[in-house]
């Protein structure tokens, strides 16, 4: 029987200046050629094991180890961080902490060029690897102006380029739209049947990735609580659709609706002739759209369609180069972001760009302490109150830096709510959450909503807006394509061919002469 490329013995790991332990005493093994899935709530430990196994844990992240990692037979410890980059590829959660060129095909090229290979073999590995994300017009782009999704096509290109025997993708599909997610899970299953190859992936979203994996491991505070074959998890899995009560859907999915009707006719907000670039070209043109009070808006495309830029231009952070923003009915195209921001709160797709204190419960308050007219004992209460909702007042006082992504994410929409604007602006906050926290997430919007408030989400799950949004504005190469709502909006999607994009179930008519028809 093949050796494991993956063997972990009685493995322990405890962060410097933590009491809990982020892995206890856990037990794994990975075979040659095996797709084995990661999942579990966050801030289970999952990130922690893959660091573990991709050898940048103990040396890149201070704290004591305990146990054994062993790849391909060779102990990480005796190993610098990076040391086995010839053998393992890790992708991490955030991928711009590991971008680290300025133009996408250095990045790609980058490791190869380390391991010292050919000039010819090195552009033979930059053109596959780029071209299996499809990500091949991006060559020549520099990395600043890419999206958040682009970056992580980027990011997992080059540790394909390395061609390791082993890639661990930490949530890679976390910011990609879904063709590109099909697009890179199919490339990921071909190559480990062509290769001799074993991936290793951690994941919420499991609904794509069940079919081509061989286990499934399921993490629970810092342990491993199973392990077995997705079949079995198949049969009690719930689709992000259903994974609420009934009660809390209020899309006009199933003809029903528990959303409030907006309270008047006037739009809270409105965009007109919106046209915004920069130096290579606009990014955004002709986009015109009203919002209303009590509604929860998707604001959906493909990575790179401008959906970042949208919103940022809304909170005044790009400045447009034609049309305007109305805050009821006022022109405030030409307000600052300071006093925009009282009426809007943004939290950014990558939350790293938005922490600068020293503790979560000063991170959670700042906004509020130049936002709010609040007193501060009512401040400090409405952010515990906040921070114990959303599973994180036991962090209170950590550094908001050495939580997991999606604790990240979910501390910058505490920030935001704790002050209350009227209009909350949520770029990718699906990411980095589970089950339950996606519960807690949904149930604040709804609140919102309830209260007159609106909320535009970014978002890649047509599950999801089918199911909690009243409204979707589809972006495609920087035009408003669709702006509608979710039932006008699926009948439009399918129309245009962009089947990828319309929710579970969604299944149009085909005409004799193959156009389809529009359903409900």
């Amino acid at each position: 029987m093949a050796k494991p490329v993956v063997s972990i013995v009685d493995l322990s790991f405890t962060y410097r200046g933590s009491e809990i332990p982020a892995l206890n005493k856990v037990d794994l093994q990975v075979n040659p050629g095996e797709f084995l899935t990661i999942t579990g709530a966050s801030g289970c430990g999952k990130s922690t094991l893959v660091l573990c196994v991709a050898g940048f844990i103990p040396y890149a992240f201070p704290g004591k180890m305990e146990g054994l990692v062993q790849v391909l037979g060779k102990d990480t410890k005796d190993y610098p961080a990076g040391g086995l980059s010839g053998i393992v590829g890790l992708v991490q959660q955030d991928p711009e902490a590991q971008l680290c060129t300025l133009r996408v095909s250095d990045e790609v090229a980058f490791g190869p060029e380390n391991l010292c290979m050919p000039p010819e073999e090195i552009n033979e590995r930059v053109d596959f690897a780029l071209e299996a994300v499809g990500a091949a017009k991006l060559r020549n782009r520099q990395i600043h102006t890419l999206s958040g999704g682009e970056k992580q096509r980027v990011a997992i290109a080059s540790v394909l380029a390395m061609k390791p025997l082993l890639v661990v993708l930490d949530e890679p599909t976390a910011s990609l739209d879904p063709r590109c997610t099909r697009e890179v899970l199919e490339v990921l299953n071909r190559l480990r049947r062509e290769q001799p190859l074993s991936i290793i992936v951690v994941e919420h979203r499991l609904e794509k990735l069940l079919p081509i994996t061989d286990r499934l491991v399921t993490m629970e505070k810092g342990k491993i609580t199973a392990d077995r074959a997705p079949g079995d998890y198949r049969k009690t899995y719930i689709p992000p659709r259903m994974c609420l009560p009934e009660q809390m859907c209020f899309g006009d999915t199933g003809g029903s609706s528990a959303v409030p009707e907006p309270r008047q006719n006037r739009p809270i907000l409105s965009v007109e002739n919106l046209r915004v670039g920069y130096e290579d070209g606009d990014v955004l043109a002709a986009v015109n759209f009203d919002l209303y009070p009590g509604e929860t808006v998707a604001v959906m495309g493909d990575n790179g369609s401008g959906k970042t830029t949208l919103v940022s231009a809304l909170l005044g952070m790009v400045k447009p180069r034609e049309g305007r923003v109305l805050y009821k009915g006022t022109d405030i195209t030409g307000l600052k972001v300071t006093r925009r921001a009282r009426d809007m709160g943004l939290t950014f797709q990558n939350p790293n760009h938005q922490l600068f204190e020293s503790t979560v419960f000063k991170e959670a308050s700042l906004p509020s302490f130049f936002l709010s007219d609040k007193p501060a004992g009512e401040t400090e209460r409405v952010v515990d109150t906040l921070l114990e909702r959303f599973e994180l007042l036991e962090y209170r006082q950590k550094n908001p830096f050495t939580l997991s992504l999606g604790e990240k994410k979910r501390l910058t929409l505490v920030s935001v709510l704790a002050y209350t604007p009227e209009i909350l602006i949520l770029d990718e906050p699906l990411v980095g959450q589970d089950r339950k926290r996606l519960h807690l997430l949904l149930q604040a919007l709804r609140e919102h909503a309830g209260q007159g408030g609106l909320t535009l989400m970014v978002c890649h799950e047509p599950a999801l807006a089918a199911s909690h949004c009243r409204r979707i504005l589809f972006l495609d190469n920087g035009r408003l394509v669709v702006y509608a709502g979710v039932q006008e909006a699926w009948r439009e999607l399918a129309r245009l061919g962009r089947e990828e994009y319309l929710p579970p179930g969604y299944l149009p008519a085909v005409k004799e002469n193959g156009d389809r028809n529009d359903v409900s």
